[in-house]
């Protein structure tokens, strides 16, 4: 029994539980899901690939009144580029997502054919099905190899705990740290650190970047770890195309959108590890806190050969570095003060071994995290940390000391240190 559906009433958060689950997983993932774009007097239903992020189709309209049995739908959209997702998965990915089937694709009957096609083979298969009676989805939900979990208000935990044993025992690898598990409000979070304009990321490095390119609207990139687009939108917007890689399915979509609302079509993007990436040829390649992408020597070759002029590394220096000032907060704490990473000396022997050309600098920047709220940065640090009851009187001290009021907002200077590189691949 390799396939597995969610269903329940409208609104319940099928979807969200999905997504949450799969943002915990490390694969390859591939599959549609599909997203309302409201238009006047009425809504898009787009159809997005997820073995590429960048391909889309309109697959219905409907207007305002939400029924989606009077809505118009692109038959040929469903039975084209639909099939196609779902085929391309099963050969590629180790999980295909169908999020979600329901009505509109019941006179599709070529996009019909690939979902069974689907679920007939080895493949690992995870959806939504609506809580609707007709034959299409009757047949789904019958099926003996088929595991249909009906999701209410009260069960939402035990329904993901139920979905994760699942998949492990199809032996699907969870991420090691939940620092790599990008909930929607971490990116929020994120997002508004992004936008806040007295930070020096990521321009500091881009503007070193751009200054060791040639000819850059000629050329092509490809970019691991590529998370909500901090370097991806502007290289893409002055180059050819730009390939987008990262094993966060939260991130990646929340990427895709944004391409799509500022309609450039320049890019593609999967959601992978670095691992499972076949190799091709690009002008120049880009890993930016990567996390441990290139901790294996194995995986460092193979991006370095991705490359036919330079490849850009931003890491953690050889000293390792403190994030959001975490040795002042740790030594009031009386803990014993972990530095973050230290990736840059593995690199630097590798190249050194091979005989490779390159530049190395460390770099010092500011990289604020903004709070709307005094508790919102009090909880932050409290989930960063793991802080304990007896330990909370020395947090808020320690955000009294830090955080500066900025009037609508507060702002947590976080002052870091990064390894570069500029690597020859020529």
């Amino acid at each position: 029994m390799n396939n597995l559906f969610i269903s329940g009433d409208i609104g319940i958060g099928k979807s969200y539980l999905l997504k949450s689950v799969l943002e915990e997983v490390s694969t390859s993932i591939g599959g549609f899901i599909t997203e309302k774009y409201y238009i006047e007097k009425g809504h898009n239903v787009i159809m997005k690939s997820l073995n590429d992020l960048s391909a889309i189709e309109t697959v219905a309209y409907a207007k305002e009144s939400n029924d989606i049995f009077r809505a118009r739908v692109n038959v040929e959209g469903f039975d084209v580029f639909g099939s196609e997702q779902i085929e391309y998965s099963i050969r590629n990915r180790t999980i295909t997502v169908m999020d979600e089937l329901g009505v509109m694709e019941r006179n599709s009957e070529v996009f019909k054919e690939s979902i069974w096609k689907a679920l007939d083979s080895d493949s690992i298969v995870v959806g939504i099905i609506k809580n609707r009676k007709n034959d299409f989805l009757r047949k789904i939900k019958d099926r003996e190899d088929a595991k249909v979990l009906f999701l209410t208000g009260e069960n939402g935990y035990q329904i993901q705990e139920e979905i994760r044993e699942w998949l492990r025992k199809r032996k699907i690898i969870f991420k090691r740290s939940s620092s790599h598990i990008w909930k929607q409000k971490k990116i929020d979070m994120y997002e508004r650190a992004l936008e806040y304009k007295g930070h020096d990321y990521p321009g500091i490095f881009l503007r070193k970047i751009l200054d060791n390119t040639e000819n850059i609207s000629e050329k092509t990139w490809f970019e691991i770890g590529s998370g909500s687009g901090a370097f991806t939108l502007k290289l893409a917007e002055r180059s050819k195309d730009i390939h987008c890689l990262d094993s966060s399915y939260n991130m990646l979509l929340n990427l895709s959108r944004k391409f799509m609302d500022m309609d450039m079509k320049n890019f593609k993007a999967a959601i992978m590890p670095f691992e499972d990436f076949e190799k091709g040829l690009y002008n120049y390649v880009l890993s930016s806190f990567s996390g441990s992408a290139l901790s294996k020597v194995e995986n460092l070759e193979k991006f370095l050969g991705l490359a036919k002029e330079k490849a850009f590394i931003i890491c953690p220096p050889l000293k390792g570095h403190y994030n959001f000032k975490g040795d002042v907060l740790e030594k009031s704490l009386g803990r014993k003060v972990k530095s973050f990473g230290k990736g840059s000396g593995e690199i630097i022997k590798y190249l050194d071994e091979n005989n490779m050309s390159y530049i190395y600098e460390e770099i010092d920047y500011n990289f604020p995290q903004v709070f709307n709220t005094i508790e919102e940065c009090f909880e932050f640090f409290s989930r960063y940390h793991s802080i304990e009851e007896k330990e909370e009187d020395a947090l808020s001290e320690f955000i009294r000391e830090s955080l500066r009021d900025e009037g609508r907002i507060y702002v947590f200077d976080n002052f870091r240190r990064a390894g570069f590189f500029i690597i020859d691949t020529t």
